[in-house]
């Protein structure tokens, strides 16, 4: 079973039905997937705004949770075994099914002492979070576009973790840090980013911002560098708004503050053992308590149109998981 986007537009454009798997080749492994992640990318793809789905007919969703039903001489020398409870991020989507045909090395062991639906909300966020941070160097200050956002929350704790400064846009605090722990930036005044300058003197050593607006350069001291990790758009413009924001932010890369493109799906694809233990280390942070990720509102599969309208809600402080 999977949930195909037969056409862009509204939750009706998700078609349900049993489609044929073929067998794993080679060090593939079947993975029976019992949660996993509808986010805003999701919501984007089946809209017709995503970039790297410019046609329908594809499966959403990059972050699940399954058990290995088969296993290989890969994914044994990974510590995977048939019945292993597993996470993963898929590089080209296709997750919103009952069963993938995966590499091994796309997957990561789930703690034991971790819910499949708490771990189902962390992948994409948390390795999004994890990179952006990465690619901010190392930034004493950081400037976090949308901090309580699933991403823009995981990389707050992240930053100051690591005793970095975090300022970010919102008028509260994400769910797990309180006023005291950041900055507050009310990004309804359109003098935000001198406000920004002010409180960092100069402005901040980087920023990891979704919107791809340029008001975030003029909030980052000239040294500084602006990570992106997506690129939001006109409303039935957005994947031509994106590619356009993309060219604009590579052509930046030395630029004053330079840019820098973060696209988890091609990193994950080229960066597997890295990827792998990034992944590995976010969820004991999670299992341990040294990282708070958002709830998880759980809605049943075959209810997955209801799961899109609510992913166009948003809730505040939770993310959508499919349970399959």
């Amino acid at each position: 079973m999977a949930a195909r986007v037969v056409r862009f537009g509204d939750p009706s454009a998700i078609a349900l039905a049993h489609e044929t798997l073929r067998r794993p080749r080679g060090n593939e492994v079947l993975v029976r997937v019992t949660h996993a992640a509808l986010g805003s990318t999701d919501v984007l793809a089946r809209r017709g705004g995503y970039v790297l789905q410019p046609v329908p007919g594809f499966v959403p969703g990059y972050d699940f949770v399954g058990v290995l039903e088969t296993e290989s001489a890969v994914s044994a020398a990974l510590g995977l075994r048939t019945g292993s409870r597993v996470a993963g991020v898929l590089p080209r989507m296709g997750a919103h099914a009952t069963r993938l045909v995966v590499s091994p090395t796309f997957l990561v062991a789930v703690p034991d002492a971790l819910t499949s639906e708490a771990a189902a909300v962390l992948p994409l966020n948390g390795v999004t979070a994890a990179l952006a941070l990465r690619y901010a160097g190392p930034a004493r200050s950081v400037l976090i576009q949308g901090m309580t956002g699933a991403v823009g929350s995981l990389a707050a704790q992240l930053a100051l973790r690591d005793g970095r400064t975090v300022l970010g846009t919102g008028t509260t605090p994400p769910p797990g840090l309180s006023a005291a722990d950041v900055t507050l930036v009310d990004y309804r005044d359109a003098n935000w980013p001198a406000s920004v300058r002010e409180q960092t003197g100069g402005g901040a050593e980087a920023a990891i911002d979704h919107t791809g607006s340029p008001l975030v350069r003029e909030a980052v001291a000239p040294s500084g560098v602006v990570v992106r990790t997506a690129f939001a758009g006109r409303a039935g413009h957005e994947r031509d708004d994106a590619v356009r924001r993309s060219a604009e932010a590579v052509l930046r890369r030395f630029g004053h503050p330079r840019e820098i493109v973060c696209s988890v799906p091609f990193w994950v694809l080229r960066k597997r053992p890295e990827y792998r233990r990034t992944l590995t280390g976010l969820l004991a942070d999670v299992t341990e308590g040294r990282l708070r990720a958002f709830e998880p509102e759980v809605i049943a599969f075959d209810a997955v149109w209801a799961a899109h309208r609510a992913a166009d809600a948003r809730g505040v402080g939770r993310t959508v998981v499919l349970r399959m």
